[in-house]
């Protein structure tokens, strides 16, 4: 709030508030809330973070419009970015920041990573850049795992065996940084010393950032494979997806639908309003082999149309198994009709 009114009346001090910060260990960078989720552009900063940054991971100290998010030197208001660049180049330039291979000066990214249109290619590095820089142990047990340093590792475990499934401001795991940056030696140390592959006490197997998933995503299934026998079967079999409806094709369904009750109007009306459950089979490319209705409406011919129009109309991003593999699964969507509703 003090930064706030500081910042308002253009007295904040972007030099003394990172230098205040860095000495109370708070690494997060300045960022801008914008409508399609925080961003750290505006101040001169590139993070790769799988799924975008989280309001945890920033400070956030201005709302930028969609089309005014720019790295280069425009601004949509000189004091609030001037203090944002500053403040976060101060951060990233002090020997203490340890997400310098996360975060990094936009001018100083490089290119983004391409990703593959192949959905069924893994992600190869879901967080930061490839280059780590310096490794320094008092960066702690992630940028270790990081930088796949099995002596250090071991090293710090002996120090503070409590960080092992302690989460970092990016939600992380050390086992979760080096499954992500593809750590073989790193991840296999941490797990000889019992880390979770599921991630910190507060997490569970499908969250974003925990280990599984995390090598889920990359269709790293050696990691998998390994992990796997660590935690419970349900756990692993949360793991799975369902097929999930486009929806624009479901926007398209539902005026079909529409129609279709319009024309059935007369024997519709005659039965009493109730919920159905159309029951798909979705094979591995997300295509409808058949289609069922439960409970029948009791008009055959409606029943049967519906169904005809679901399998033509709905398209499916087809089902995945623990590992990432698309498999054969059911679907389902209700629909309500009768009684002349």
């Amino acid at each position: 709030m003090a930064l706030t009114k500081a910042l308002r009346s253009g007295s904040a001090n972007a030099i003394e508030e990172a230098h205040k910060a860095l000495d109370a260990g708070d690494f997060r960078l300045a960022a801008a809330t914008t409508p399609n989720g925080m961003t750290t552009a505006p101040y001169g900063v590139e993070c790769r973070v799988l799924g975008g940054l989280s309001p945890w991971m920033t400070r956030a100290i201005a709302f930028v419009p969609e089309d005014q998010v720019s790295g280069d030197d425009k601004a949509p208001d000189d004091k609030i970015v001037g203090f944002g660049r500053r403040y976060n180049a101060v951060l990233m330039a002090d020997p203490r920041f340890p997400y310098a291979d996360v975060c990094r000066a936009s001018d100083k990214a490089g290119p983004k990573p391409v990703l593959s249109d192949n959905p069924d290619a893994g992600v190869v590095q879901p967080y930061g850049f490839a280059e780590l820089g310096e490794a320094r142990m008092s960066y702690g047990l992630g940028a270790a795992a990081r930088r796949g340093s099995v002596t250090d590792i071991r090293i710090l475990l002996e120090r503070d065996p409590a960080a092992l499934d302690r989460t970092d401001m990016f939600g992380l795991t050390p086992l979760a940084w080096a499954v992500a940056y593809h750590r073989w030696p790193a991840a296999e140390a941490l797990l000889r010393a019992k880390a979770n592959p599921t991630g910190a006490t507060c997490q569970t197997t499908i969250d974003r950032q925990s280990p599984l998933q995390i090598a889920r995503i990359m269709r790293w299934y050696a990691v998998i494979r390994r992990m796997r026998p660590l935690v419970t079967e349900e756990q692993f079999a949360s793991l799975r997806q369902k097929p999930r409806w486009d929806d624009a094709s479901l926007i398209e369904f539902n005026h079909a639908l529409t129609e279709l009750k319009e024309r059935y109007e007369t024997p519709l009306r005659k039965i009493p309003f109730a919920r159905h459950d159309l029951n798909f089979s979705v094979d591995e490319q997300g295509q409808t082999t058949q289609c069922t209705m439960d409970p029948a409406s009791g008009v055959p011919a409606f029943d049967k149309e519906l169904c005809g129009l679901a399998m033509e109309i709905v398209h499916w991003a087809p089902a995945r198994d623990a590992f990432g593999t698309r498999v054969p699964e059911s679907a389902r969507l209700m629909v309500g009709f009768g009684g002349g509703t």
